[in-house]
């Protein structure tokens, strides 16, 4: 948040998208994960956007225009943590997730083939946290929004200019399609969003809202220097799936 207003890739994303569909006005309304699903279902606001995954469950409950966004799950662990190269690396590692995600249910299945102990928690700041004084190896979600975590200020010594944290090169899961969700009334809205969405993710200015919000500084601050070219990031992070299947979820 900037004066109140947010920012970032998806603040960036959400005024192209919008614009593409032909939306003349619309005013920001901020909502948290724990209230956004109540605040969608009372008509408190009429979309949401914010790494919304695409589920069945949450399918089932409102319409899904997808997709703006691909990430896979991946760990946040200290810059100086133990190279992780594949799961099994991660047997008797405690990793942190937040209750209820995506990614806390992924390590539930892992548990038991992998070794690894799981410590789940309310906040992302809870996980951080774990992970900064080693009571958890790692803290596990989307690949993304991990990204975003290690540019953070706080995450940043002052002395080396590079974060505390580093989000290794290590799928956890099944790819995450982040859509953007709908009450079940706003079916035409919904298919016209994907349109919208369609013609944002080819321009160049996606690429451009990526590199410039979020990749470019991750790259910077990240230790090791990683590398992404544009082919890299699109690759990583495009959509492969866009398309208004979830919005025709419930037609009668």
């Amino acid at each position: 948040m900037n004066s109140h207003l947010p920012v970032g890739f998806e603040a960036q994303a959400r005024n192209k998208i919008l614009k593409h569909a032909g939306v003349q006005e619309s005013a920001p309304t901020p909502v948290w994960t724990s209230n956004w699903e109540t605040a969608l279902s009372n008509r408190k606001v009429h979309m949401v956007m914010g790494m919304i995954s695409d589920n069945d469950l949450r399918a089932a409950k409102f319409r899904l225009a997808r997709s703006y966004l691909r990430t896979d799950i991946a760990l946040l662990t200290l810059a100086d943590a133990e190279p992780v190269h594949q799961v099994q690396d991660l047997a008797g590692k405690d990793i942190c997730t937040v209750e209820g995600s995506t990614a806390d249910e992924t390590m539930k299945v892992l548990q038991n083939s992998a070794g690894l102990r799981l410590t789940s928690v309310s906040t992302p700041e809870n996980c951080i946290e774990r992970v900064r004084n080693e009571d958890s190896f790692a803290y596990s979600t989307d690949r993304i929004i991990l990204m975003g975590f290690t540019t953070q200020d706080e995450n940043v010594s002052k002395e080396t200019g590079k974060s505390f944290f580093r989000v290794p090169d290590l799928s956890m899961g099944r790819q995450q399609h982040i859509s953007i969700a709908l009450h079940k009334d706003h079916g035409e809205a919904c298919r016209r969003l994907v349109s919208a969405i369609d013609t944002y993710v080819r321009s160049n200015d996606w690429l451009t809202d990526l590199r410039g919000q979020l990749i470019d500084e991750y790259l910077r601050l990240a230790p090791g220097n990683p590398h992404m070219t544009d082919d890299i990031v699109r690759k990583k992070f495009e959509p492969d799936t866009i398309n208004a299947d979830r919005c025709a979820d419930g037609d009668t």
